[in-house]
């Protein structure tokens, strides 16, 4: 290790032992357990990949298409990475400043990227290049060796630059609207992966390979310029193979270039959206009076605010996706579920609502207007989510063309929207997560306040509202009496009115009673002010934050895809056996295997929740910070 630091620059030896130095202090407790699940589930990805450069007894054409298709997967995932996992360790712009010229800049970042986790794993995965090139000839090894390294140089720079490009797209609304989906299709893949596993499987791809034009396509692009030098080198076209090795280093040399001009740079201008025209304030109906003022307002910022607009998009395209996936091996079974899924997701959007007004906050708390603004708030989110989920409830459910599904839909739809509404509003009052004020936003879109626990806690609290819909909607799939069956709508209908009355007057009362203590928090990150040297509270032990991790990672596996799932092909009789462990046991053992997975998933969330908690300060403790 120190031989290899002794032969790079100056300035890249410093950024390495930079960047150990903060994972080495930074990456504890609950970072630490999520950088060791991530970096199994990449291990396995790589074990994976390597498989089919190795092992897999198909045909060499096959392995070829699967590979140059897996690279092109790899390499996206290194482009999509940062919008999902944040800025890196060394942010550039932290560097602007230093007297060291770009490009000297950039080499030394560009050092200080292959040391992590997840370029040591990339590495092993197109390694794989070389067990194929094993499979050829010698000569495709020795093709095969600077194919690997050329090829992860390449996916490093391709991601440096995807991050400042997406940093400049991010602040416009079309850009928003795109990294929103990206955002969607990485969370749908994560968890549902499975079924492209399936589909491929039913496909028969493993077997024959992709189609012409497919094969030609992932071949084309610069991810597959490794598997067409090998293959090359194997055929004895060496003007081909030193092509393409040719046209990596091109690449690569153009993407140094093109990163290391945006080092540095003066920070970009944000988008200047201009008012509309001036028009009278509505007198009467649903824009009139404060709580219109508010809702005029409110669509106004979900219109305009790139931030809102990624709030849109990234719930649709998640319900979209999640249901339309099995359509890859021809299951029309969970697209009338496309609106629920909506509607679930969408009350995350609402979860941190004051959090993304900033400071804003003392505005309301001034006028005391706290019962219009937080109603005005609710109005807007139903107007936004409302027709939108309506429209997918009504062509996803009639593409189904599943009859026995419409009264399911329109009673939780109702439901979930009102629980939404109402609990969204609660929680981002009382569970706020302090973000920057709309002109410090940084350049990623994901850096705005860290909102995952109140969107894992809107997304499972969300499934509450539906409860006394679903029970009657069960009683009368039970009985198969079509009266319980309709009563369902008219209840779930109630239910989401309710909740979003009762659960926003909750907020309302909370908002007045702790408002200066909410501004205070955004302004400081700080719950209350400290005025003197006080004993740090109890902290969540290391034990118990991968107690969490575990129970939050091994409850969504055993809850989702080896309960509910299962549950709905059951009902749905539909015969896909895939990683289903109810699916593959006799009938009569079906229904008592998924149903423990459903119990058992529970209380895994159940005892993550639990680890999750702080522990409560002991009692001395609690009389010094009452006492300040």
């Amino acid at each position: 290790m120190a031989g290899v630091l002794s032969a790079l620059p100056a300035e890249a030896r410093i950024l390495i032992r930079m960047k150990l130095a903060i994972m080495r202090h930074s990456m504890t407790g609950g970072k630490a357990a999520w950088m060791i699940v991530g970096g199994v589930l990449g291990l396995a990805l790589a074990a994976a990949t390597t498989w089919l450069g190795l092992a897999l007894p198909a045909q060499p054409t096959v392995v070829a298409d699967l590979l140059a298709a897996v690279y092109l997967m790899w390499a996206l995932g290194w482009v999509v990475g940062p919008v999902w996992g944040g800025s890196t360790l060394l942010r550039a712009d932290h560097f602007g400043l230093l007297p060291v010229p770009r490009r000297r800049l950039a080499v030394g970042l560009l050092a200080a990227a292959f040391v992590g986790v997840t370029a040591a794993v990339t590495l092993l995965a197109f390694l794989s290049l070389v067990g194929y090139a094993v499979r050829l000839s010698p000569a495709s090894v020795l093709v095969a060796l600077p194919a690997v390294v050329l090829q992860l140089v390449f996916v490093v720079l391709l991601s440096r630059v995807a991050t400042v490009v997406f940093g400049v797209v991010a602040k416009s609304r079309t850009g928003a609207a795109f990294t929103g989906v990206l955002i969607a299709a990485m969370m749908v893949l994560a968890q549902s992966g499975w079924m492209v596993a399936v589909a491929i499987q039913v496909s028969g791809v493993l077997d024959t390979g992709f189609g012409p034009g497919f094969a030609r396509t992932v071949r084309a692009v610069p991810s597959g310029w490794g598997v067409v030098a090998v293959e090359s080198a194997a055929r004895g076209s060496w003007w081909s193979a030193v092509g393409a090795l040719l046209g990596l280093v091109l690449l690569i040399v153009l993407l140094l270039l093109a990163w290391s001009r945006s080092l540095g740079t003066p920070r970009r201008a944000r988008v200047t959206i201009r008012g509309s025209r001036r028009a009278a304030a509505p007198c009467r109906g649903l824009f009139a009076g404060r709580t219109g003022a508010v809702l005029r307002k409110e669509l106004r910022t979900w219109w305009r605010d790139p931030q809102r607009t990624q709030s849109v998009f990234v719930p649709l395209a998640w319900a979209l996706g999640t249901t339309a996936l099995p359509l890859t091996f021809g299951e029309k079974v969970l697209l009338p579920w496309a609106a629920p899924a909506l509607a679930l997701m969408a009350g995350a959007s609402v979860a941190n609502l004051y959090g993304q007004d900033g400071t804003a906050l003392w505005m309301t708390l001034l006028t005391g207007s706290e019962r219009a603004d937080l109603h005005g708030r609710q109005l807007a989110y139903l107007l936004i989510f409302g027709p939108v989920t309506l429209a997918v409830a009504v062509g996803f459910t009639a593409w189904s063309g599943l009859v026995w599904a419409w009264p399911w839909v329109l009673a939780l739809v109702p439901a979930m929207l009102g629980g939404g509404a109402g609990l969204g509003a609660l929680l981002s009052v009382v569970a706020l997560a302090p973000g920057p004020d709309a002109h410090k936003r940084p350049e990623n879109p994901l850096e705005h306040g860290d909102t995952t626990g109140q969107a894992n806690l809107m997304f499972w609290g969300g499934l509450l509202p539906g409860i006394p819909a679903a029970t009657v909607l069960t009683l009368g799939t039970v009985y198969d009496d079509l009266f319980l069956l309709w009563a369902g709508v008219p209840v779930g209908v109630a239910t989401g009115v309710f909740l979003a009355w009762w659960l926003g007057r909750v907020a309302v009362g909370r908002l007045r009673a702790g408002g200066p203590e909410l501004l205070f928090l955004m302004r400081t990150g700080r719950s209350k002010p400290v005025r003197a040297e006080l004993p740090k509270r109890a902290e969540v032990s290391k034990g118990a934050a991968r107690t969490a991790l575990l129970g939050w990672t091994l409850g969504s596996i055993a809850l989702f895809p080896q309960g509910l799932v299962p549950m709905i092909f059951l009902l749905a009789g539909v015969d896909v056996k895939s990683w289903f462990l109810a699916m593959h046991v006799p009938g009569a053992y079906a229904w008592p295997i998924a149903t423990v997975m459903v119990l058992l998933g529970s209380y895994l969330y159940y005892l993550a929740i639990r680890a999750s908690r702080k522990p409560r300060a002991t009692p001395g403790q609690d009389q010094q910070l009452e006492s300040v």
